[in-house]
């Protein structure tokens, strides 16, 4: 008798539970978990709304953010590079960077922001290059350093996904 009795509050405890997880925001401004295709589509169509003449301003404003640790809303300010980024915004490409280097609004991941702060670079972005530098030495003071070939893959591949989703997000 018991048992079933425990067994049934266990089951209802699990469900109420399930159910209160389910009412959790997913996309809050604590979350840092790498995006998906279908979000950075998303991101990519918010930020193709934003008037040309203003995407530069707005990707400083969140290079701002992203690089200020007080800042409280790295995941926005994430979302909205990241949108910006891909729609070939070199601004924006190093705001990304930045993200990665320092974790803020995604996970850190060197490779990452050594791909974005070449793509920024490659946009003469004034600051992408030293960005870039300095993501490169950290990377090659680690064991095993990514050689030149893996840097140089690890960019096509990002350069054919950026024309991918701008081809899809049209």
């Amino acid at each position: 008798m018991y048992k079933r009795l425990v067994s049934v509050m266990v089951l209802v405890i699990f469900v109420f539970i399930v159910q209160t997880a389910a009412q959790i925001p997913a996309d809050s401004e604590q979350d840092i978990f790498l995006p998906d295709k279908k979000e950075i589509l998303s991101w990519m169509t918010t930020a193709a709304k934003i008037p040309a003449a203003q995407q530069n301003e707005k990707a400083e404003a969140a290079l701002k953010g992203i690089s200020d640790p007080d800042d409280k809303t790295p995941r926005s300010n994430f979302q909205l590079c990241a949108g910006l980024a891909y729609l070939g915004n070199g601004k924006a490409q190093q705001c990304m960077g930045r993200a990665y280097e320092n974790g803020r609004g995604v996970v850190d991941d060197m490779l990452e922001a050594y791909v974005w702060f070449e793509l920024a670079a490659e946009k003469k972005v004034p600051e992408g290059e030293t960005d870039r530098d300095r993501v490169l030495l950290r990377l090659n003071s680690a064991y095993p350093a990514p050689s030149e070939e893996e840097l140089e893959n690890l960019l096509a591949e990002h350069k054919g996904k950026i024309a991918e989703y701008q081809k899809e997000a049209k």
